[in-house]
């Protein structure tokens, strides 16, 4: 079982600018994102009971920042046919003020789910990894929503720099491609070492066919 974030750029986001109360989507379903990941239907469900049932709720943080305090709270949380769709309030905190702030100016409108993974499984006729089933943990507002371009070129700035990109970043460009399997991909990465002269990317790329 592995915790990861899911990243989406709000299509269906709603203020209340009276109250401070939103509404949007934190995930959608069906579509194959930039990491290859697909969140099948009733994904979120089982998740969704278990809070139902325990009486809380995911928590909502600034860019998945969990050792900071959160910035509201989330009051609601269904899955229907599009996806995860969420309800919250902005807390009246500095950062929570400031947030909604931005949001209500239109500078802010994405979110990221931070959850575990339950239950997943790899579709080679679509290429991609099925989500069947998701633990979902935070919510987080973001800046933006990543995209396989933001990350190409966050990792072309490293590279500029004199820098290699980290294991993380490393594992999504792979992910974008069509000549590495999962399997290879993840004995890539953990091999990788950007602190290790030994094991420069350059070098674990040239030696790829080894891991096949």
């Amino acid at each position: 079982m592995k915790n990861k974030t899911l990243e989406f750029a709000i299509s269906d986001f709603k203020m209340d600018k009276d109250k401070g109360t939103f509404s949007c989507y934190g995930n959608i379903k069906g579509n194959i994102d930039h990491a290859l990941d697909r969140t099948l239907n009733g994904a979120y469900q089982k998740s969704i009971d278990n809070h139902i049932k325990n009486g809380t709720m995911p928590k909502m943080f600034w860019m998945h920042k969990s050792h900071d305090l959160p910035v509201g709270a989330w009051s609601m949380m269904r899955e229907d046919s599009s996806g995860l769709y969420m309800e919250g309030k902005m807390s009246q905190t500095t950062m929570g003020r400031d947030i909604e702030v931005l949001a209500k100016d239109g500078a802010l409108d994405s979110f990221s789910i931070g959850y575990r993974v339950v239950k997943e499984q790899w579709n080679q006729g679509d290429k991609c990894n099925d989500l069947i089933e998701l633990d979902i943990r935070e919510v987080s507002w973001v800046t933006f929503a990543c995209n396989d371009k933001s990350l190409l070129q966050s990792i072309k700035t490293s590279l500029n720099d004199g820098k290699l990109p980290s294991k993380a970043d490393l594992r999504e460009v792979l992910k974008t491609t069509d000549m590495f399997s999962k399997r290879e991909i993840e004995r890539i990465t953990a091999a990788y070492n950007p602190v290790d002269e030994c094991k420069t990317l350059h070098e674990l790329l040239a030696q790829s066919a080894m891991f096949k």
